[in-house]
Formats: C-alpha cells, sequence, structure tokens
C-alpha cells in the first residue's frame, strides 16, 4: 500500500475559491483515477488509509478538500456548521469537484478514466457531481449521508454507481436508502446497492469504537466488504476504457 509519505499537497481553484487536496500516487502505474471525498474530518488519517487502498488497487487518488483552504476540523461540534453550508450550498460542491477531477487529471493525464468515492458526509457532492456533469466514468458510496437530487435538478445519472449501506444506519436509514434507489429507477440510473446487515454509519472507521448501541459503530468485517467492492468497481471502470 502506498505510504502517506508518499503522499502531497495539491492546490486548485474552484472560482476564487481556494482548494487544497492530498493527492496519493497509484503504487504502480496507473491504470485509473479517483477522486476521494472524506467524511465530516476531511484529509484524516482514515482517508488518507482509504486513499491507500484504492492507490493499491491502480488509481491516482486526489483526496479532496470538503470545506476550502485545507481545513480538516477535529471538533465535531465546529463541524455541524461546515456539513450543514455543504448541505445547504450543494452548487458549490459539485463546482469544487469538478475542479478537484480536473486538477487531478492534469496530474494523472487526461486518458485515464475517473471515478469519485464519497464518505459520510462526502457523499453528497460525489452524487449530485454525477447528476450534474458527465464527468466520471463511476461513483462509489460508502457509509453515505444520502440525498436525493434537489428540486429542479438533474437526476438522470450515466456514470455506474454502487452504494455500499449499513441497515441500522442512523444517518442515512433504509428509508434515505429507499428514496435514492426510487430516484435511480424512474432516471434510469445503473446503480448497485450493497447492503450490510448489522452494520450503522461510520462502519469503516475504527476510531468510533464497536459499542452496538451507539450511533456511530465501526465493523471490521463490513471496512473489509466495502474496500473488497471498491477494488471491484475500480477492476470494472478499468475494463470500461
Amino acid at each position: 500500500m502506498t505510504s502517506h509519505s508518499e503522499s502531497r499537497d495539491l492546490v486548485y481553484w474552484a472560482g476564487d475559491r481556494r482548494y487544497v487536496g492530498t493527492l496519493v500516487p497509484a503504487v504502480a502505474e496507473p491504470r485509473a483515477a479517483a477522486v476521494l471525498l472524506p467524511d465530516w474530518r476531511g484529509r484524516s488519517h482514515l482517508a488518507l488509509d482509504h486513499a491507500g487502498h484504492l492507490a493499491s488497487a491502480g488509481c491516482a487518488v486526489l483526496v479532496a478538500d470538503l470545506y476550502g483552504d485545507g481545513l480538516n476540523p477535529t471538533d465535531p461540534e465546529q463541524v455541524g456548521p461546515m456539513v450543514q453550508h455543504l448541505l445547504t450550498h450543494r452548487a458549490d460542491g459539485v463546482a469544487a469537484l469538478s475542479a478537484a477531477v480536473e486538477a487531478l487529471r492534469q496530474e494523472a493525464g487526461p486518458t485515464l478514466r475517473v471515478l469519485t468515492v464519497g464518505f459520510s458526509a462526502g457523499a453528497v457532492a460525489a452524487l449530485d457531481h454525477a447528476r450534474r456533469t458527465r464527468e466520471v466514468a463511476a461513483v462509489g458510496i460508502c457509509s453515505g449521508l444520502l440525498k436525493t437530487a434537489e428540486p429542479h435538478t438533474p437526476t438522470r445519472v450515466e456514470a455506474s454507481v454502487l452504494l455500499v449501506q449499513g441497515t441500522q444506519d442512523e444517518v442515512s436509514p433504509m428509508a434515505a436508502i429507499a428514496d435514492l434507489v426510487a430516484e435511480a429507477d424512474a432516471a434510469g440510473n445503473d446503480v448497485r446497492l450493497l447492503l450490510l446487515t448489522q452494520t450503522h454509519h461510520a462502519y469503516d472507521n475504527p476510531d468510533v469504537g464497536t459499542d452496538p448501541k451507539a450511533r456511530l459503530v465501526y465493523s471490521e468485517r463490513s471496512a473489509v466488504r466495502m474496500r473488497r467492492a471498491l477494488t471491484e468497481l475500480v477492476d470494472e471502470v478499468c475494463e470500461g476504457a
């Protein structure tokens, strides 16, 4: 797996807003490129670890900056208004992700197919971007904060979509999953849904602990299955090149 020491900052701009992502090179010659949108903590150790997995699968990876100016919050109390801003200014998230995709293309090469991978809060921009642009070949959503399209915006997604969600997720419960699936069916979208039972929100994050009564619960089994599914998604993107 790629060492974090091999990564470096990559600055990109969306309008007059400066973003600082982290570029993680592929372990070998890259066969695809991936923009990873992390959970609320931004470019955390976990986000870099996920990026390392994608790098080992053959991707040049850019861990995107969710908030701008390279901010990586550490206090959950601090982050509430930031996530709310993402949810009320969703077009800004699309513009920022488009800028990240372009920055990654310039670094990794314009011929590589691109996928986006969104975790928790990062899932909102990943899905909106796929609805409103045709810039990526696939989207992976893992323990995502699931939102259907905003009113009067497109619902059609040309990219293939993978959702890896827990049945006991209180942040995106089964009703939210059902709404997203209904939107996909109505729009004719290609969505693969991997449902993991006994799995809560943040199942990929060892830092949240394993108390089954908590809102956020780590599951090593589910995290392994999620990474296996992401590897398969990368393989499919490369085979479709």
